[in-house]
């Protein structure tokens, strides 16, 4: 398992660890004008961690289809499961998070002090943002990588990008709803526990959907 997690830090694209700079594109145009720990700026921050995280997992597995498939043949021909290689994708998720996440914070503390002095530290290290983040992040990645092991690389990186979007949409919705009920209500009253109900909710089935087509497909 650890080998497995070791080998995609490794392979990783050089150009993907530069990926959390385009932070800097977002802080400077959108992003100066959103200020304070309100709930929108909180999801704001958190759908931006999110997208840097899930473009690092999609980076990593970026491959044409027939190379793919000689590098799964080549990990398959290793002392691992099946069961193991989808287990530390999974795992990667948070490690690809947390990259993202700690460079969001080296980011911010560097505009803070060089470009934005308004910014103080209780909104830098909120843990809401830390805990949406991840949920998001999860979200994302669920969606894709069920595809790429039915489908490849391309297709289920291109519905992760719609779904990206479709999801800040449908968050942005549901939190300028100004006659929420129902469950509505009560993912806007209790945003951290109604996310990670669904991204746990979600990550469960992808991984079993996953675990099903990986392990059943002939390479």
């Amino acid at each position: 398992m650890l080998r497995l997690i070791l080998k995609d830090l490794y392979t990783q694209k050089k150009i993907a660890y530069f990926s959390p700079l385009l932070l800097l594109l977002y802080f400077f145009s959108m992003g100066k004008n959103i200020s304070g720990s309100n709930l929108i700026a909180i999801v704001i921050y958190s759908l931006s961690i999110a997208f840097i995280a899930y473009f690092m997992v999609t980076y990593t597995n970026f491959n044409t289809g027939e190379s793919e498939k000689n590098q799964n043949r080549l990990i398959l021909s290793l002392p691992v499961t099946r069961l193991s290689v989808i287990n530390a994708k999974y795992i990667m998720i948070s490690i690809w998070w947390l990259f993202s996440y700690t460079s969001y914070i080296l980011i911010r503390i560097i505009l803070m002090n060089v470009v934005d002095t308004s910014m103080t530290f209780n909104q830098l290290f909120d843990i809401k943002v830390l805990l949406l983040s991840l949920c998001f992040t999860y979200l994302l990645t669920s969606i894709f990588y069920p595809l790429h092991y039915k489908f490849g690389f391309r297709v289920a990186s291109s519905i992760g990008i719609v779904s990206f979007f479709l999801m800040t949409n449908a968050v942005g919705k549901i939190l300028s709803s100004n006659k929420a009920n129902g469950v509505l209500s009560i993912i806007i009253d209790k945003p951290i526990i109604s996310f990670s109900i669904i991204a746990i909710s979600v990550t469960l089935v992808s991984y079993i959907f996953t675990v099903n087509i990986f392990t059943n497909k002939d390479f």
